[in-house]
């Protein structure tokens, strides 16, 4: 399976609606109704569809669920505008859903802050009661995290360096703030175009260079137009299962806190399964005659310093000060200790 998919790197969302549907009454019967642009059969799909065998028999049938997949609830957009009118209660989300329900998630998601998953996972751990804290501040309970994991450049040209990249026609999400500063930063020359027109783009020669993550990239055919995948990790995306608070309310505080437990525990197995489908997506790649770029530790740091220069300029816009500043201090933390127990 893998994500549709958000955040900067968001053209890849899945939007899981959750809609609270019944009586307002605490402790009455409640349904749950849950939507998804996820296809029947997805990873994503089977995830629900055992949460909602859990949750059924874990309140006696008090809350159910009720799935709606392949996005007829809407884009994560509309699903926003639902919950706000009050047609709908609450969401999945990726993308620009969590950067409203919970901008501080952006600073996680800025490009090249994270180096590997051993930083992401303890960079999680640490800080999912902060981002917990700023959902509920802003009217949501977040019930787990969903990996969508890190994109990579893929093109039909080696990009090894800095000037390699400035060379290349870059496709770029239509309207997205992060993406843009990162180009604008390191001076490189983007082209927009939908999700859906991508392939099309590759086709024609009018893009020759895109990011996703490696199942994504294989899902949505574009390793069939490339030749070349650049060892880089650009940047690491995830989402978040929300329900409003005051939707929330109707359910009774035992099954709260049951429904707590069990969506953490699928939301964690569906992340393990997203991190072993890029894994073997890359495995893939390799057999189909992708060649992998390595890039030269110079042009890394050249990277590192237009992603720090970017992630200056978004502060106190896209990202929350406060939010950038507890990220750093715990790459700070977290690097220094790993030299320390270096041999």
């Amino acid at each position: 399976m893998k994500p549709a998919f958000g955040c900067g790197w968001c053209g890849w969302s899945l939007t899981l609606g959750l809609l609270l549907v019944g009586p307002t009454v605490t402790g009455a019967a409640v349904t749950l109704k849950i939507a998804t642009l996820a296809p029947e059969g997805s990873a994503w799909m089977r995830t629900l569809e055992a949460l909602k065998t859990d949750i059924a028999a874990a309140t006696s049938n008090e809350v159910r669920l009720r799935l709606y997949p392949g996005g007829v609830m809407g884009e994560e957009k509309d699903v926003l505008v639902k919950i706000q009118a009050g047609q709908l209660d609450g969401a999945g989300f990726l993308g620009n859903g969590i950067a409203r329900i919970c901008p501080e998630a952006n600073a996680l998601m800025l490009p090249l802050v994270f180096e590997n998953f051993e930083e992401v996972d303890a960079a999680l751990r640490e800080l999912s009661p902060y981002l917990e804290d700023r959902c509920a501040a802003n009217g949501y309970i977040a019930l787990g995290w969903t990996e969508v994991g890190f994109s990579y450049l893929f093109s039909t040209r080696e990009i090894a360096t800095l000037e390699d990249f400035r060379k290349a026609r870059v496709w770029c999400i239509p309207n997205e703030p992060m993406l843009l500063e990162l180009f604008r930063q390191a001076g490189v020359h983007s082209i927009p175009v939908p999700v859906a027109d991508v392939l099309t783009a590759l086709q024609t020669g009018m893009i020759d260079t895109v990011y996703a993550p490696p199942l994504a990239a294989i899902t949505m055919q574009w390793t069939g137009r490339v030749r070349y995948r650049t060892d880089l990790r650009l940047a690491y995306s995830f989402g978040g299962l929300f329900v409003s608070r005051s939707s929330w309310s109707r359910i009774a505080p035992p099954h709260q806190q049951r429904i707590r437990q069990l969506a953490a525990q699928r939301v964690a197995e569906l992340t393990a399964r997203v991190r072993k489908d890029n894994e073997e997506a890359l495995q893939v790649m390799a057999r189909q005659g992708i060649r992998t770029v390595a890039v030269p530790d110079a042009e890394v740091k050249r990277f590192g310093e237009i992603s720090t220069r970017t992630r200056q300029s978004l502060v106190g816009k896209l990202v929350p000060a406060d939010a950038m500043e507890k990220v750093e201090a715990f790459l700070r933390r977290w690097r220094t200790s790993a030299r320390r127990t270096m041999p």
